[in-house]
C-alpha cells in the first residue's frame, strides 16, 4: 500500500523471469519444466543449472 501511496511501481520478479525460456524453432516463452512448446509442438531438453 505505501508504494501506491508514494507513486512507484513495483519491480517485475526476477523468479518469474526465470521460469520461462524462449523455443528454439518458433521463439515463444515456454515454463522451463515444460517439455514441449504448446506453440509449434517442438519438443525441449530440461536444462540444470
Amino acid at each position: 500500500m505505501l508504494g501506491i501511496l508514494a507513486g512507484r511501481r513495483r519491480q517485475r520478479d526476477d523468479l518469474f523471469d526465470r521460469s520461462f525460456r524462449s523455443c528454439d524453432d518458433c521463439g515463444a516463452d515456454v515454463y522451463v519444466l515444460a517439455d514441449g512448446c504448446r506453440d509449434c509442438g517442438n519438443v525441449l531438453e530440461l536444462q540444470a543449472g
